[in-house]
């Protein structure tokens, strides 16, 4: 967690109250956050999303608007998009 000099939070609520700048979908690019309730997951580009995924009980490379679509039959749409205060 440290690695980088920084904390990390551990839950996903308490990594979306972290300081950084609000996106919307169309803004994201590699590094930004993507928030579900109760997961999250980073961006390797503006359209490649890296997270652990319970589907397939992996960590998932995925195509980000497919793994809205199928993580919204369970969980509904993100809830938010933050690039991270790396400051």
């Amino acid at each position: 967690m440290m690695m980088v000099g920084r904390a990390a939070p551990r839950d996903s609520d308490q990594q979306a109250a972290m300081p950084g700048e609000a996106l919307t979908r169309a803004d994201v690019t590699r590094g930004d956050l993507v928030f579900w309730k109760g997961h999250v997951g980073i961006m390797e580009d503006r359209d490649i999303l890296l997270h652990a995924n319970g589907h397939t009980m992996s960590v998932t490379r995925e195509h980000l608007d497919d793994a809205i679509d199928r993580i919204a039959t369970l969980y509904g749409q993100p809830t938010g998009y933050k690039r991270p205060n790396c400051k």
